[in-house]
């Protein structure tokens, strides 16, 4: 049944479901409001175009991805440990197919989406400005290049995502963590202030994407 109208949230889930199915260069406007219920002139009501609404697609991705994060952070006794701020970082993102997409598709069709690729895989909730903020209170260890980190787990990321594992990612993910806790992790038994960190700049992340 066609709908003349619905919010802009079931538009969005449409298009999320083909991203995760097809890829960003699988999507088309008529099957993202078949899939809606509504006709395809109602999305262009709401979006300029495809760009657009791939655009929007991703920034509430995003925005889910951070809270989910936060959600499992806040409920482990430990999250506030860089080990477990990874697990809990790469779990919530295995948790949003559709944006799973742009680690495994480094040519985006979308030069924009591309870029916001690139800072979500080395920048916003894991990058090395963080790590920085970790070090300085005392949650992760002082002398590790945050830099150097950030880029070795990028490219981890990006294989296990382009492998894209149905069976085993979390044991997988688990791994990283158990290597992480080893090598990063100061040991410290009070780990309030990473979730601090954690959620200031989860926080702002959200509030960025939000704003679009």
């Amino acid at each position: 049944m066609v709908r003349p109208s619905v919010e802009t949230s079931v538009i969005l889930d449409a298009a999320a479901q083909v991203i995760a199915e097809q890829g960003f260069g699988g999507v088309r406007m008529g099957e993202v409001a078949a899939r809606a219920g509504v006709a395809k002139g109602v999305l262009y009501l709401r979006f300029a175009d495809k760009n657009a609404l791939l655009r929007a697609v991703v920034d509430r991705e995003v925005v889910l991805t951070a809270r989910r994060s936060i959600e499992l952070v806040e409920a482990d006794d430990q999250g506030g440990s860089f080990s477990r701020l990874y697990v809990h970082a790469v779990t919530a993102l295995y948790s949003r197919p559709a944006l799973l997409r742009l680690y495994q598709e480094p040519s985006a069709p979308l030069q924009e989406l591309a870029r916001d690729g690139e800072r979500l895989r080395a920048r916003e909730l894991l990058g090395a400005e963080f790590i920085r903020a970790l070090q300085a209170e005392g949650v992760v260890t002082a002398d590790l290049d945050a830099d150097v980190l950030v880029a070795n787990l990028t490219l981890w990321n990006q294989a296990l995502a382009a492998q894209a594992p149905t069976v085993g990612a979390d044991a997988l993910i688990l791994g990283m963590g158990a290597l992480l806790a080893r090598a990063v992790d100061t040991g410290t038994g009070d780990t309030t202030a990473g979730k601090r960190v954690f959620v200031a700049f989860a926080e702002a992340l959200i509030a960025e994407r939000e704003r679009r």
